[in-house]
């Protein structure tokens, strides 16, 4: 489980997000470990994931900004919601890449980071 205490130091969308559609299945071990979720070890985990019942949180883990939000239902992500808040610098093509990159680091199994609320 997550520490609770991590969440409250956490930044949330200030603006209202990009949500770009993208209907992406998943297999039953992805979506399993997506909802696990990801806390970063050291510096170079660059990302920090949990989820509340199937959403799924994605932050920045050195400055707790929230970048991607995204809901699986059926073994799908429908849509993600992404941060459009002034600390991103990054073409929107960019973020939905960086998105998609991501995405199979968070569908491997972190066992030592098992943190679902």
């Amino acid at each position: 489980m997550i520490n609770k205490e991590i969440l409250k130091n956490l930044k949330y969308f200030e603006k209202t997000p990009l949500i770009h559609y993208i209907n992406y299945s998943l297999t039953e071990d992805a979506e399993r470990n997506i909802l696990n979720g990801w806390l970063p070890e050291c510096m170079e985990d660059k990302w920090l994931s949990y989820s509340i019942e199937n959403c799924v949180y994605v932050h920045r883990s050195w400055s707790g900004h929230l970048m991607y939000k995204f809901t699986i239902y059926n073994n799908t992500i429908d849509y993600i919601e992404i941060a459009m808040d002034d600390f991103v610098n990054m073409t929107d093509e960019r973020k939905i890449e960086t998105f998609f990159d991501l995405l199979p680091f968070l569908s491997e199994p972190h066992s030592k980071n098992t943190q679902n609320i």
